[in-house]
């Protein structure tokens, strides 16, 4: 008898951590969804995220003279309209996307390469 009791005593409070710390994670995830449907970080608009995900974008609707048919169809995936973008890149917006995306990474969109959602939420300030 004595036996059971002390395995009850080991799984009993080890099971009710256990509970604690889901339902705090569980708490914690739901706030953080909330947060971000009020505060709207990063100026995202979550309504277009479905739209964004179930549509195929598979041309751009206008010609940028400094993005390739990828960049704008990716840009314009979330969200970013084209065509308020500047069509000239300063010393200063190139400087601040090196400081915000490294200088390889920069490179590579300069040369073509398909800027991803971190390379957009990263270097937001510099356009």
């Amino acid at each position: 008898m004595t036996d059971e009791k002390t395995k009850s005593n080991f799984w009993k409070p080890l099971f009710i951590t256990l509970g604690i710390i889901g339902g705090l994670i569980v708490i914690c995830i739901t706030a953080v969804i909330i947060a971000i449907i009020v505060f709207k970080p990063f100026d995202l608009n979550l309504d277009d995220i479905p739209s964004i995900i179930n549509s195929d974008i598979t041309e751009s609707s206008y010609d940028h003279p400094l993005l390739t048919e990828d960049q704008e169809i990716v840009l314009e995936s979330v969200g970013i309209d084209v065509s308020a973008l500047p069509t000239e890149i300063t010393q200063e917006q190139i400087d601040c996307g090196i400081e915000a995306l490294g200088q390889e990474r920069v490179l590579e969109i300069m040369a073509g390469s398909a800027p991803t959602f971190t390379d957009i939420i990263q270097a937001q300030h510099c356009y």
